[in-house]
């Protein structure tokens, strides 16, 4: 009977405590907002449902986007980032260094000579927002680097144009039959490739 007894009285001493209103919580923190603060829109892309909501525009927008491009996640490197196929990939950027070096680094990828600027002026000439720039071709096996493995039977068509300083690039790659029929595609994108305003 007194273990019983107490037993009732310790639960009651347990119990009481928790039955006291609790002490007033002043919040004196803050914390930026997440994109989980975000209310969600259902009909977002990618880059607006998993990017960073504080991060700002990048400098670049899509005129138009060929039909069966479909958008990727962007980073520092890629400001616009799409995929197409079975692994082809489209990426608009902005380098430092001079045109030359841009365009042998990508060469370099694909295992080919480094070119001198004679041959870089031979090369076809376009225009984004009215710059010159040049396309570069290459076919082969591609190593892109950053830790990704080697991969065989690539190809790349991408446009450099050199304005200030920088160096804006886009770069598509991918299976040598896929690069070869988005070439048109590409040319379409460029044409259409606006600055943010």
């Amino acid at each position: 009977m007194k273990i019983q007894a107490l037993t009732a009285c310790l639960g009651i001493a347990l119990f009481l405590p928790a039955c006291k209103k609790p002490a007033e919580v002043t919040v004196d923190e803050e914390r930026p907002l997440t994109m989980r603060d975000e209310k969600v829109t259902l009909d977002a892309t990618s880059n607006a449902r998993f990017g960073d909501p504080g991060a700002a525009a990048g400098p670049f927008v899509a005129g138009q986007v060929p039909q069966g491009w479909l958008e990727a996640p962007t980073n520092q490197f890629r400001l616009l980032n799409y995929r197409f196929g079975a692994g082809g990939e489209v990426a608009v950027g902005l380098s430092s260094g001079g045109l030359t070096d841009n365009i042998n680094r990508w060469l370099g990828q694909f295992g080919q000579e480094p070119i001198n600027d004679g041959a870089v002026a031979q090369l076809e000439k376009g225009t984004i927002f009215g710059i010159e720039g040049v396309w570069v071709e290459a076919q082969g096996d591609y190593a892109p680097g950053m830790g990704q493995s080697q991969k065989s039977a690539q190809a790349l068509y991408g446009f450099i144009a050199q304005e200030a300083g920088r160096v804006i690039t886009v770069k598509m790659t991918g299976p040598s039959e896929e690069v070869a029929a988005q070439k048109e595609a590409l040319k379409v994108f460029v044409a259409a490739l606006q600055r943010r305003e």
